[in-house]
């Protein structure tokens, strides 16, 4: 009975060891997967297969409105425009009033020079879009077609088009909204035009309207359906938006323009410029403040003064 006893209890020490160690095996097998999902796989880092196609990936920046904050509007336009130089995008889009407009006819040659003289520093191509202080009559209307050409026009790029309207149209057809033959235009571009990714560009936000501008807007949004697209307008002076459908709907907010409020970024009240990086069709953006980008002169002064301080203490701490 001993023997049999003493038998059974080895045997058991032995299941129980074999069983011991079959846990520490599954333990460290657990603990393996667990670590493949925390650290990073050699995929991930240190691999240029995964830098993007250059034919693929380009950003563009937008400039907002800066009318009606008097000469102090240059000084910021002035600086958006240097340091969007510095970001070398592809190209730069001015979403719309680029002159304060008068109703003398004769001032509005020199009010364009002035402008010219300023968005001439870009050394990006500059596409414009007319606003309400732009073309507000028929003489304004005539003038843009003399100094800047088409107010309504489109482009494609790396897959993408770009679509720029004319919301005062009318001042040039004597027809509401848009007119007919820019609504014509507009319905050729979504429809028949090839793209993956549709950006179009407005000065007024036809969407917030309910006549005239407005009701075209509807007509344009039931052509886009089931397209992939992006609309920016400008206007208003502050930074806002939505989505419909998972397509961005932007307000762009001023860039050098008067505010209604005191800067506060979460009311989207701030001076910016939008910088998009599109991948694929995919655009990001981002809304950056003129004055928080510093150039290669920064490093340098920076160096200069470093360079010196050593010296000085050097100086001072051998006497």
């Amino acid at each position: 009975m001993f023997f049999l006893t003493g038998f059974s209890f080895i045997l058991t020490l032995k299941l129980m060891k074999l069983q011991l160690k079959h846990i520490d095996i599954q333990i460290a097998a657990v603990l393996f997967l667990f670590s493949i999902h925390l650290w990073p796989g050699p995929g991930r880092v240190n691999d240029p297969a995964l830098l993007p196609d250059t034919d693929q990936k380009f950003n563009f920046a937008i400039i907002g409105d800066r009318t009606g904050a008097g000469p102090d509007s240059w000084k910021i336009l002035d600086q958006a425009i240097e340091e969007i130089n510095r970001l070398q995008p592809d190209f730069a889009v001015m979403i719309g009033d680029a002159i304060e407009g008068s109703r003398q006819s004769a001032q509005n040659p020199y009010e364009w020079e002035e402008a010219f003289s300023h968005l001439d520093a870009l050394k990006v191509p500059l596409f414009l879009i007319p606003g309400n202080h732009d073309i507000f009559n028929a003489s304004s209307y005539r003038l843009w077609k003399e100094k800047i050409g088409q107010p309504y026009h489109a482009f494609s790029y790396r897959g993408c088009r770009f679509l720029f309207l004319n919301t005062e149209e009318s001042h040039g057809t004597g027809e509401e909204g848009l007119g007919t033959q820019q609504m014509r235009f507009i319905r050729d571009e979504i429809v028949n035009q090839p793209y993956r990714h549709l950006f179009l560009f407005m000065h007024q936000p036809m969407w917030i309207l309910d006549e005239g501008l407005g009701k075209q807007w509807k007509e344009i949004e039931k052509l886009l359906q089931s397209r992939s697209y992006t609309v920016v307008a400008g206007h208003l002076h502050v930074l806002a938006a939505k989505r419909k459908d998972g397509n961005l709907m932007l307000i762009q907010g001023p860039t050098g323009g008067h505010m209604r409020m005191q800067r506060n970024p979460a009311l989207g009240f701030f001076q910016h410029i939008t910088w998009v990086t599109v991948d694929r069709g995919r655009p990001v953006f981002a809304f950056i403040e003129p004055g928080r980008i510093y150039g290669e002169s920064t490093a340098l002064q920076a160096y200069q003064r470093y360079v010196q301080s050593i010296m000085l203490l050097d100086h001072y701490s051998s006497e």
